[in-house]
This record gives structure tokens, C-alpha cells and sequence, in this order.
């Protein structure tokens, strides 16, 4: 069973439908089916603070499957939030499963929106037939900003930032892969195939 994680914040039903093409997913925010799920998706759309306060009562939870070993993939915010802590709400600590910080575009047009490519820095699971400079849909005005070696992918927008990462069983993307076409599909596809 594959649990995406509501925490009242955007595109919960374009993931789900989604995900439905290759399994059986469950929207949830319940302790049970988050321990006792085989996967967890974490989609994000909105502010890191706001995320953070509505994830507390299952925080623990979520970072428990993730120490256990069970695939996880954060898109988007859901991404952000792996990181100890971001510019957009100093006060507010993510969940440090990757040391780093999350920073905001100092140029451009912000939000960074629309279509773009992903260079492929590292050969992982999730990159299972897509070339290298695909084009995905991204809609973002922050990015991470990692301490470690776990970028497997970067894309360009007045600055190269980190746009896929990957360590063990924990995969994200600051794409929105559900909003990405046939190959943004192949990445879900290739994630539930883990």
C-alpha cells in the first residue's frame, strides 16, 4: 500500500491519479497507514512553515518508515521539508533527514515556473528510462541547498540547483512529476516499481 500524506496542501488528487495508473494508493494522515505502509509519497504545495505545523502530529511517524528503510519520495515541498530548515520560515525546522538548508532565487522571475530539463548527475532507480535533459514541470521559489553527496539531478534557472536527490530508500524531486507528462509518469511508475 502506497500512503500519500495529506496535510491539507495542494495537488493531493493529481498525485493519487496519478499513482492509481500503476497501484492502489491511500490518501491519509493516520498514524496506522503510515507505519503500515510498503511506500510514502510526500507532495507539497505552499508555504515550509505551514507544512511543518500541519505534519507535527505525524512527523515522528513519517520519519520512523523513513529510518526503517520504506521508499519514500518528497516532491516539491515535499522535498524542502527533508531539510533541517528554510529561508521562507527561519523559525521553523524541517525534518533533517539531510543536513542543509533550503534558499530562496535571488533572480529570475520567481516563481521558477513552467517547463524545464534535468541534467542527470547520478544513474539511480528513479531515472529508469528518461534521458538525460528531460523536461519537467516545475513551480517553485526555493530550492535545497545540500551539505551531502545526494544530488542525482540539477537544473538550471539563473543558478543550477539541485532538482532530483536521492540516498538509500529515500528519493525527491523539486519537479512535479504528476504534472510532467508521460515521463514525469515514468518516474511515479518507477518509483512504485522500487
Amino acid at each position: 500500500m502506497i500512503a500519500i500524506i495529506d496535510y491539507n496542501a495542494g495537488n493531493l488528487r493529481s498525485i493519487k491519479k496519478a499513482v492509481e495508473l500503476f497501484d492502489k494508493p491511500i490518501i491519509t494522515n493516520n498514524p496506522e497507514d503510515i507505519l503500515s505502509a510498503d511506500k510514502i509519497i510526500l507532495p507539497g504545495v505552499g508555504n515550509f512553515g505551514a507544512a511543518i505545523e500541519h505534519l507535527e502530529p505525524i512527523k515522528k511517524y513519517i520519519i520512523e518508515k523513513i529510518n526503517e528503510g520504506t521508499p519514500f519520495l518528497g516532491i516539491c515541498l515535499g522535498m524542502q521539508i527533508l531539510f533541517e530548515e528554510s529561508e521562507e520560515t527561519p523559525n521553523k525546522k524541517g525534518f533533517s533527514i539531510f543536513r542543509g538548508n533550503v534558499i530562496k532565487f535571488k533572480k529570475g522571475k520567481i516563481p521558477h515556473m513552467g517547463w524545464n530539463t534535468v541534467k542527470i548527475v547520478k544513474d539511480i532507480p528513479l531515472f529508469e528510462g528518461i534521458r538525460d535533459e528531460s523536461y519537467f514541470y516545475f513551480v517553485h521559489s526555493y530550492y535545497v541547498n545540500p551539505k551531502d553527496d545526494i544530488i542525482a539531478g540539477k537544473t538550471d534557472y539563473y543558478v543550477e540547483f539541485p532538482s532530483v536527490i536521492y540516498k538509500d530508500n529515500v528519493y525527491a524531486t523539486q519537479f512535479h512529476p504528476e504534472k510532467s507528462g508521460k515521463l514525469g509518469l515514468k518516474i511515479i511508475e518507477n518509483f512504485v516499481n522500487l
